[in-house]
Parts: C-alpha cells; sequence; structure tokens
C-alpha cells in the first residue's frame, strides 16, 4: 500500500522561512522513480497547481521540484527512499546533545542559500550533509573527538 511522509526541518527547528518541504511516497510498486516522478510531473502540468516544476532525474535521490502555486510552498518529492525519517531522528538526537548546532546551522544555511550554494543538484550542499559536517566539527574541534569516536554516543 502506498504511504506518504512528510519531512520538513522545522520539525526539528532547523528551517529558514524559504525552506522547501521534503515529501517521500513510500511503497509505489513503481520499478523506476523517474517514471513516477516524470508522470507527476505531467499531472502537475496539466492541472496547472504548480509552478517551477523540475525533475531532477539523474541524481543519487531523484526528486521532483516544485512551488505550489495558491501557497507559495516549495515542494520536493521523491519516490521510494524511505531515509528521511531516519535522517530526521539522528539529526533531532544531534540537536538535544549540541545545542550549538542549530545557530550554527541556521547561520550556515543562509551563507549558502544567499550564493545558491544549497542545492546539491547546482553543485551545492544539502542540509543532511551540512549538519554531518557541523556535527563532525563539534566532536572534533570542541569535545575534543577523535575520528575513532564519531558517533552521537560518544
Amino acid at each position: 500500500m502506498t504511504c506518504l511522509q512528510v519531512f520538513r526541518l522545522f520539525m526539528i527547528g532547523l528551517y529558514l522561512p524559504t525552506s522547501d518541504i521534503d515529501v517521500m511516497i513510500l511503497e509505489s510498486g513503481i520499478k523506476n522513480p523517474q517514471t513516477g516522478l516524470y508522470a507527476l510531473f505531467r499531472v502537475l502540468s496539466q492541472r496547472g497547481i504548480a509552478k517551477k516544476i523540475q525533475v531532477i532525474a539523474k541524481a543519487s535521490v531523484p526528486i521532483i521540484k516544485f512551488v505550489e502555486k495558491k501557497s507559495g510552498a516549495a515542494f520536493d518529492i521523491s519516490f521510494d527512499v524511505d531515509n528521511g525519517p531516519k535522517a530526521a531522528e539522528f539529526i533531532k538526537e544531534a540537536v538535544l546533545k549540541w545545542p550549538q548546532l542549530r545557530p550554527l546551522c541556521l547561520i550556515l544555511k543562509v551563507f549558502l542559500q544567499q550564493r545558491d550554494l544549497n542545492e546539491v543538484y547546482s553543485s551545492g550542499i544539502d542540509s543532511y550533509a551540512l549538519l554531518a559536517m557541523i556535527i563532525a566539527m563539534l566532536q572534533i574541534c570542541i569535545f575534543g573527538f577523535s575520528i575513532r569516536h564519531w558517533t552521537l554516543a560518544g
């Protein structure tokens, strides 16, 4: 049975007002995610409910990006990639463990966004990679962890 999961960084306090909403369509039964993305592209285009529709089919996680016309909300939709909720739990634990993570992340996200470096498909860096780098920096520089201790349990 097909399942829809929504993940947004506001759930853990790491969003910007311009952040997009990540939606994962799970257990779709589609053999090739690109097929689902292009089918969704056709529906969104035909019904006129979205603008700035862009299929990014060759990314490691293929997605369709669009802006919903009425609300202006930006969406990223992927098919059958279920690592979002796991990543959210990891990030939530990290934010609780290191309060410095939230302000560092938000400042760097704005910095990257102002320079159009916040999208992986255009040679930028996504939020998860940014968080991983900040966590590594906190572990190594501030808390004196060595490379052998790169876990939240540390």
